[in-house]
C-alpha cells in the first residue's frame, strides 16, 4: 500500500455524517476522500445558522489543502444556495482563492445534475423546515426549474436529519408516486440524508431520474478527476459531467 491515489477533498457541516458513509461504496479503487469540517454555533437548521459556517471556510479549507486533493467540494445543499440565487459558488471561489485547488458547491452539483438529465419539472423531497425549502425552491426556479411539488420532514436540528434512515427518504418518495410520475425527476436534497442505497430502487418504482445532494456532488467530483464511476448509482452516473 501507498499514496499514490487521487483524491477528492470535502468540507462539511460539523454534524454531517452522511457523506462518510455514503461515499466510500462507490469510489473508485485508485480514488480516496480527505474529509475536514466546518464549525458553526449550533446545528439548528436555519439560514442565518447555516450560513454561519462560512465564516470557517478559509480555515477549513487551507488545513484540507495539506492533504493535496485534486478538487475540493463543499458538500451542504443549503449553506450554499441560501447565499442567495447566482451566489451558490461564492463559497467556492473563496476556497479556490485561499487553497489554489478547484472547488465547487453541492448546490452547483445539483444544478448541473438536473441539467444533464434534461429535468425541466422536479418533485422535491428535504429534511428542512418550511423557511428552508421556500428558499430552496426560489433557488431552483432561478435556473428554469419548475418545482411541481415538496414534501418535507421538518426537522429542526441536524441530530434530527441524522436519525433519518434511507427507508423513510424512499417511503416519503413513493407516496408521492403518481405526482412524481408526472414530473422530469425526484431531488433529494441535503448532504446529510442517507438516499445513494435507494435511488437505483426509485427510479425503477417511479419511473423518473433521482437526483439526491451526495449523489451529485460525487458525480461532479469525479468528473472534474474525469474519471468515470460506472458503479454510481442512478441515471445520474451514466452521464458525463
Amino acid at each position: 500500500m501507498d499514496h499514490n491515489v487521487r483524491r477528492i477533498g470535502v468540507l462539511a457541516p460539523p454534524a454531517n455524517v452522511a457523506v462518510e458513509r455514503e461515499w466510500p461504496r462507490y469510489l473508485p479503487a485508485d480514488v480516496v476522500m480527505n474529509h475536514n469540517r466546518l464549525s458553526r454555533p449550533s446545528t439548528l437548521v436555519a439560514k442565518d445558522d447555516l450560513l454561519a459556517m462560512n465564516a470557517s471556510v478559509e480555515r477549513a479549507a487551507r488545513d484540507l489543502a495539506f492533504a493535496k486533493p485534486e478538487v475540493i467540494a463543499y458538500a451542504c445543499t443549503s449553506g450554499s444556495f441560501l447565499e442567495g440565487s447566482g451566489a451558490e459558488g461564492a463559497v467556492a471561489r473563496q476556497i479556490e482563492a485561499v487553497t489554489g485547488v478547484a472547488a465547487f458547491t453541492t448546490s452547483e452539483a445539483v444544478v448541473a445534475a438536473l441539467k444533464a438529465l434534461r429535468a425541466q419539472s422536479v418533485f422535491m423531497i428535504t429534511p428542512y423546515p418550511d423557511a428552508v425549502n421556500a428558499e430552496e425552491v426560489a433557488f431552483l426556479t432561478h435556473y428554469g426549474f419548475e418545482v411541481a411539488g415538496v414534501d418535507a420532514f421538518g426537522c429542526a436540528t441536524s441530530a434530527e436529519i441524522r436519525a433519518l434512515t434511507s427507508d423513510q427518504v424512499a417511503g416519503l418518495a413513493l407516496r408521492h408516486r403518481a405526482r412524481i410520475a408526472r414530473c422530469d425527476a425526484l431531488f433529494v436534497s441535503c448532504t446529510n440524508l442517507l438516499t445513494m442505497n435507494e435511488i437505483e430502487g426509485l427510479e425503477v418504482g417511479l419511473g423518473v431520474p433521482v437526483v439526491s445532494s451526495n449523489q451529485a456532488t460525487l458525480w461532479m467530483a469525479l468528473g472534474r478527476l474525469g474519471v468515470h464511476a460506472p458503479a454510481g448509482p442512478g441515471r445520474l452516473f451514466r452521464l458525463a459531467p
